[in-house]
């Protein structure tokens, strides 16, 4: 079966937040989708995305939400994407091709596939962009130009349901890129959710200070910031993700503990040379940043 071309007619996002209303607004100023059809339960939030250009309209029900969507794009937490496929996977229209935008893959896919309706498919998928800021409000059409966005295929993927995921995010500005589920998680783990847990502690250990012998917070400029900017982040999506993926989470904290005690017992000893030798791996790392 070949992939829809665009505009795809219907694509129907449940979660507009940061993430659904951004893919709507890039999707609408793209021209990617003639209809973009916005489902949740607040209502309220659902006016303020039809107000801001996220979605053409919008519905509470998501059977009526979905009904007659090319695609059915899933935005909120990642446990509640999850635990959405028992009761909602077998309603998803013939035809009707799934994705989500959720940060951990392995989990979600394994439930989608195991409950998707026949004749629709599902596709695991991971746009590489975001805010420490949530909720439409903070929505954006560009938040995807320029972005790495992983497409996690299986064995049970039809190829014509990935394509059109991969022609979506190609057409708001993205970079496909191809992995498997658990793969993928790995690898997140040391580039996107470590550094989450970093910001998060070190911020934790400036108030600590702080509190301790005062006027620390008072002197924090640039570096302190630039480093514990994603330390704002919803709570709330973050319990998800380092609980849906925490084995990954916990090897990379190995890793990084270990790079941490490196640094303290080169400090102990007064060791210029072994604070060195961190320092230029830490440089290697990061000359090979991905641009």
């Amino acid at each position: 079966m070949p992939a829809p071309e665009l505009p795809l007619d219907r694509v129907a996002i449940w979660g507009v937040g940061l993430m659904g209303g951004s893919l709507g607004m890039a999707l609408r100023w793209a021209g990617a989708a003639r209809e973009v059809v916005g489902i949740g339960r607040d209502r309220r939030t659902l006016r303020v995305a039809q107000e801001l250009g996220a979605v053409d309209r919008w519905e509470t029900d998501p059977e009526a939400g979905m009904a007659g969507a090319q695609l059915l794009v899933l935005g909120a937490p990642v446990r509640v994407i999850r635990d959405q496929a028992a009761e909602w996977g077998p309603r998803v229209p013939e035809g009707c091709v799934v994705t989500d935008l959720g940060s951990t893959k392995a989990e979600v896919v394994a439930a989608w596939e195991a409950h998707i309706a026949p004749g629709a498919a599902f596709v695991g998928s991971h746009p590489m962009a975001g805010s420490e800021r949530a909720g439409v409000r903070a929505a954006r059409p560009d938040l995807y130009r320029g972005a790495r966005w992983v497409i996690t295929p299986t064995p049970a993927t039809p190829p014509w349901a990935a394509a059109l995921v991969a022609r979506v995010a190609e057409a708001v500005g993205a970079r496909v890129l191809w992995m498997p589920p658990d793969l993928h998680d790995r690898r997140v783990a040391y580039v996107s959710h470590l550094p989450q847990i970093v910001a998060t502690a070190t911020a934790a250990a400036a108030q600590k200070g702080d509190e301790a012998v005062g006027w620390v917070m008072s002197l924090a400029a640039g570096g302190f910031r630039d480093t514990t900017r994603v330390a704002a982040s919803p709570v709330y999506l973050w319990q998800d993700i380092l609980l849906t993926n925490r084995d990954p989470v916990l090897a990379a904290l190995a890793d990084f503990r270990e790079a941490l005690d490196g640094l303290e017992a080169a400090v102990r000893a007064g060791d210029p040379e072994g604070i060195a030798r961190w320092f230029s791996r830490a440089h290697e790392a990061r000359s090979r940043l991905a641009l």
